[in-house]
C-alpha cells in the first residue's frame, strides 16, 4: 500500500520506520510543524510544579531542548497521555511515569484517580496550541487545578505544488491523520479538491473518532479509526 504520512517530524520518520517494516511504501507529507517557545516554558518550570502532565512527544522534545539541567524534574510524576509520550519521557530520564488511555479525557480520569485535588497549583500541563479540551475542561469540571503552559505551537505547512505533486502521483491508497488540526488541513489541500472520484477511494484512517468528525460530511464514509487512539492499533487498519 502507498500511505500517506501527515503528521510532523520527527515522528513522522518513525512512523514511515514502521511501515515499511510492514511491507508498505511510506510516502511523508508533514502537515505542520512544532515552533517551540522555550521561555514560555522556563517561567512555567520556576514555579516549581509537582507533577506534569504532557499529551504529546512534541512537549517532551521541548523540554529536551531547553538546554538546561533536568536533573530536578526527573523524580516528579510525569501523567503522559499515551505508551509512545510516555516512552519518550522515560527515555529523557523521568522516572515516574504514568500512562492515560490514549485521549485527554482518559488521562483526566487517570490524573483524577492518582492526584490529590487538595494540592493547589501542583500540576503543570506543558501543552500545545492549538488543541482539543476535553483533559483540562474535564478536570476543571472536578475542581482540579491545572496550570498551563502553552510550551509549542503547532502551525500549518504549506507547500509547493511539486512537493504536493509527488506525494499523490500515484495516488495513495491511504492517508494517516492524527490530529484535528491536520485533518483540516489536509482536506483544504489542492489535490484534495481535484478529482472526487480517486479522494473517495483513498481509505482515511484517523487516530481518533474526534478527528474523522473533523472530515466534511462526504469523506467520513472513507474514515475509519481504532478502537483506541495507539499508532499500532491504527497502523493494523491498513
Amino acid at each position: 500500500m502507498r500511505v500517506l504520512v501527515t503528521r510532523p517530524e520527527p515522528s513522522a520518520d518513525k512512523t514511515a520506520a514502521q511501515l515499511r517494516r510492514r511491507g508498505h511504501q511510506p510516502v511523508l507529507l508533514p502537515l505542520m510543524q512544532a515552533h517551540h517557545q522555550i521561555d514560555t516554558l522556563r517561567r512555567a518550570l520556576a514555579e516549581a510544579p509537582r507533577a506534569l502532565v504532557v499529551t504529546s512527544s512534541e512537549a517532551v522534545r521541548v523540554l529536551a531542548s531547553l538546554g538546561q539541567d533536568l536533573s530536578p524534574l526527573l523524580a516528579l510524576p510525569v501523567f503522559a497521555v499515551g505508551t509512545r509520550t510516555a516512552e519518550a519521557a522515560q527515555n529523557l530520564g523521568f522516572t515516574n511515569v504514568l500512562v492515560g488511555g490514549g485521549d485527554g479525557e482518559a488521562l483526566a480520569d487517570r490524573i483524577l484517580a492518582e492526584w490529590d485535588n487538595g494540592r493547589d497549583n501542583g500540576l503543570l500541563y506543558l501543552a500545545g496550541t492549538p488543541r482539543t479540551p476535553g483533559l483540562e475542561a474535564r478536570l476543571n469540571a472536578a475542581g482540579l487545578k491545572l496550570a498551563v503552559a502553552e510550551c509549542y505551537r503547532m502551525l500549518p505547512i504549506d507547500h509547493h505544488p511539486t512537493r504536493l505533486q509527488a506525494a499523490f502521483d500515484p495516488w495513495p491508497d491511504v492517508a494517516l491523520l492524527y490530529s484535528t488540526e491536520t485533518a483540516r488541513h489536509f482536506v483544504s489541500l489542492p489535490p484534495m479538491n481535484d478529482d472526487k472520484r480517486r479522494i473517495k477511494k483513498m481509505r482515511l484512517l484517523c487516530l481518533s473518532k474526534k478527528i474523522a468528525e473533523t472530515l466534511p460530511p462526504d469523506l467520513r464514509a472513507s474514515a475509519v479509526w481504532p478502537s483506541d487512539p495507539n499508532e499500532d492499533l491504527l497502523l493494523d487498519l491498513i
